[in-house]
């Protein structure tokens, strides 16, 4: 069974705005003001993006993105 992301952020201090998660997932992720972000921490959102916030944490250079999941 796949994982469901029940919470997902980016830790701003550790972003470098190179926008891979925006490239991976960009339907999850988008830059505000040179940051990472995840696009909302709905839950209904989060349950079917969560692939896509998976793999954008995975390919994060930094490691700036984090989740919980479920």
């Amino acid at each position: 069974m796949a994982k469901i992301v029940t919470k997902a952020w980016v830790e701003a201090d550790d972003c470098t705005a190179c926008e891979a998660c925006v490239a991976v997932a960009p339907e999850a992720m988008e830059m505000d003001n040179d940051v990472a972000k995840v696009i909302s921490n709905d839950a209904e959102f989060l349950k079917a993006h969560s692939e896509e916030i998976i793999q954008a944490a995975e390919e994060c250079p930094c490691e700036a993105i984090k989740y919980e999941s479920a």
